[in-house]
């Protein structure tokens, strides 16, 4: 399905991406669905992120700049101990393209160019519900529905006899399929208005349906206009196997003033397809630790805006499922966080995250990226639903 998303809007983003156990019930916790019970305000949070990367191998170098929609998500409190959220966000990617070349004979009069491209995306969206039982006891659930297509092509162009096409070989995969995550969280006060919060989250689904079509086409060179097509295989049904993520966490708070907090995670890809095809032995399972946290100078502050404004920052340590060189060694990816959330009217804040961060060791790995990320977010939070009361 592609290169996941961080399922982290832009105000985890800045703490590093924890958020297991954290929510302070102004912004909505896309994270744990259990802490959605926290907000009691009707929360409207939007977001878009932009990235430039820089690839290597031993050969050559490469810089990407892209970006996206990060997410939009509606927050409604039901009750006093229920709230439910809407959202949609990106959820994986396929965006390559490739060629290499191939001499047919020693003179090299004679040569092929084979391309490689992969193009689509998979969208989530998401309904959750958090509910809180008891004082400070937490459960929730999101239910996801998942979506999109994927293209993935091989094509070769003989260039010894003049052809003005190409023969290319096309893998349609199209998703559609509900998926599901639970989540716990639990609240212990303890003196001077400090909380200690716990939470953990698991993913209750490791399949999802899909389809597939395989056809060979014959294309021009611009790859836009097709010339013949012949379908090798009418589209039939398959199972797609999902990775499956287990997260917890646990965080120190001060109301209103600060908060420092760590998560740890782990996903298991042993099911998922090794799409590399170099090796038949499964994918490992990857994990990752956060560290990160807030600081909030006077929350009530009227004179001086910049203590009401709130500063974050965190730092993550990933390792990945990724083995480039087929040598046993999986690529870390590790980063650094900060943002700050300027404050509007209404409990509403602006996100601004700036994230570091380096994934792979040439040496190591065969290739590395490098990668600079900035995360904007808009908080808009108000009391919906209320009904007036005169004194």
């Amino acid at each position: 399905m592609g290169e996941l998303y961080p399922a982290e809007p832009a105000t985890n983003v800045m703490m590093g991406g924890i958020g297991v156990s954290n929510s302070n019930g102004i912004y909505a916790n896309s994270i744990n669905p259990a802490l959605l019970a926290r907000n009691h305000y009707t929360v409207f949070e939007v977001g878009v992120n932009t990235e430039l990367k820089t690839l290597q191998d031993y050969r050559q170098k490469q810089q990407v700049f892209g970006g996206n929609y990060e997410s939009l998500q509606l927050t409604l409190p039901i009750s006093n101990r229920w709230t439910a959220s809407i959202g949609i966000r990106p959820h994986s990617a396929v965006d390559y393209t490739t060629k290499s070349y191939r001499r047919l004979n020693l003179l090299g009069v004679d040569s092929l160019i084979y391309g490689y491209e992969g193009k689509g995306s998979v969208t989530k969206l998401s309904f959750a519900n958090g509910v809180r039982i008891g004082k400070e006891f937490y459960i929730g659930l999101e239910a996801n529905y998942l979506f999109g297509t994927v293209n993935r092509n091989v094509s070769t162009q003989n260039m010894s006899d003049g052809q003005f096409y190409k023969i290319q070989l096309e893998n349609l995969n199209s998703y559609s399929d509900f998926s599901f995550k639970a989540g716990l969280a639990y609240r212990k006060s303890l003196k001077n208005d400090l909380f200690v919060n716990i939470g953990a989250t698991m993913d209750l689904t490791s399949k999802m349906n899909a389809t597939q079509l395989n056809r060979f086409a014959i294309m021009d060179l611009s790859g836009m206009n097709m010339i013949n097509a012949d379908t090798l295989r009418n589209t039939y049904n398959f199972t797609q196997n999902l990775p499956v993520t287990t997260r917890l966490g646990v965080s120190l708070e001060k109301i209103a003033a600060w908060m420092v907090g760590i998560d740890y995670s782990q996903t298991d890809w042993s099911k998922v397809d090794n799409n590399l095809g170099r090796s038949a032995k499964p994918l490992p399972v990857s994990t990752k630790w956060s560290i990160g946290g807030e600081y909030t100078p006077d929350f009530t502050s009227v004179s001086n805006y910049f203590k009401r404004t709130t500063y974050r920052f965190g730092f993550s340590y990933a390792k990945t499922p990724y083995d480039f060189s087929a040598n046993g060694n999986y690529a870390v990816d590790k980063n650094l966080s900060f943002g700050i959330a300027f404050p509007l009217r209404n409990l509403s804040y602006f996100n601004v995250s700036y994230q570091v961060g380096k994934r792979g060791v040439l040496v190591d790995n065969g290739m590395e990226e490098q990668y600079h990320r900035i995360t904007i977010g808009l908080t808009l939070s108000d009391l919906w639903f209320q009904k007036q009361k005169i004194n």
